[in-house]
């Protein structure tokens, strides 16, 4: 019987870490063809997978994002910093790993998102490398805020 609450008690965890979509505003762009697209690919891994990281900009909390997902966005020209926060590691606290980057028009930022050692890393990735990502992972529309699937 212990083992069956357990397992039970596991899944209903597990299950309330099953969110992903947007949970603060995008940045406000008059003009979209003036802005710089940011995409964020969270690699399919199966260490970290139970786990939902935030994904940030310019320390404003943007959206959460789960193994194996992606999703685009547009930011206004000039610098920015983007971050992934995560909780765990080696010692249950929350982290973060952020990276400095320069928006320009019509110009496509990417951003790979990975375990690590610490939780998670955010690095800087080339198109090529985005393709493969991209159609082996789930989009994630920032159109809708978050919900549990």
């Amino acid at each position: 019987m212990n083992r069956f609450f357990l397992v039970v008690l596991t899944a209903m965890f597990l299950s309330g870490c099953a969110t992903s979509g947007r949970i603060g505003e995008l940045p406000i762009i008059d003009n979209m063809a003036a802005g710089g697209k940011v995409v964020v690919v969270r690699t399919s891994n199966f260490i970290g997978a139970a786990n939902t990281d935030t994904v940030a900009l310019d320390g404003k909390d943007l959206f959460y994002i789960r193994s194996g997902e992606h999703t685009d966005f547009v930011v206004p020209t000039g610098e920015h910093y983007i971050a992934v926060k995560c909780f765990g590691g080696w010692s249950p606290t929350w982290k973060e790993d952020s990276k400095k980057f320069a928006a320009t028009a019509s110009a496509v930022n990417y951003f790979k998102i990975s375990p690590s050692m610490s939780c998670a890393d955010i690095v800087p990735f080339t198109v090529e490398e985005a393709n493969a990502l991209l159609s082996s992972s789930k989009f994630i529309d920032l159109s809708k805020p978050a919900s549990s699937d």
